[in-house]
């Protein structure tokens, strides 16, 4: 499954790296591996991998106006396949993480499109309007790994 985290972030990529690294080691206590080149730093783990853009691959200005947020940091999310739901707890529990430390925005998507969570002037927001699979994966037990209050509202796609 691919997905699309959108930050709001003072900090530069490199160092939101060693930020998003140090959390995963320390406080989800996963193993990581980092691998950097000129378009973007890449964290892996058993579930997922994260890939922060160096270079502005995903559009940002397009997601800023299509979805009116202000964002400047795209991580691209690859959940495996084999470790599908544990991986979705340590990405909600990850999220969850990023939110209680950062109070900038927040935008997840789903395959670039489907906001699912998003976090705009201090408010958590969870998609009411999911599809038959989202349902299955953003259920009331998974959400509460994000340790966010939050209302369901309907978000465009």
């Amino acid at each position: 499954m691919n997905f699309e985290l959108f930050l709001e972030s003072d900090l530069n990529v490199e160092s939101l790296s060693e930020v998003i690294r140090e959390i995963i080691c320390t406080d989800l206590n996963e193993e990581v591996s980092v691998h950097n080149d000129e378009e973007e730093i890449v964290i892996g783990t058993e579930y997922f991998a994260l890939a922060l853009e160096l270079v502005d691959i995903s559009d940002i200005n397009f997601v800023r106006n299509h979805y009116q947020i202000d964002v400047n940091i795209c991580i691209r999310v690859q959940l495996f396949g084999n470790t599908l739901d544990q991986g979705l707890e340590i990405l909600l529990k990850f999220i969850g993480k990023i939110l209680k430390q950062y109070v900038g925005n927040l935008l997840f998507l789903e395959d670039g499109s489907d906001q699912l969570i998003r976090k705009q002037n201090g408010q958590l927001i969870i998609n009411s309007d999911l599809n038959q699979y989202q349902v299955k994966y953003l259920t009331p037990s998974l959400l509460n790994l994000l340790d966010h209050s939050y209302v369901k509202e309907k978000l465009t796609k």
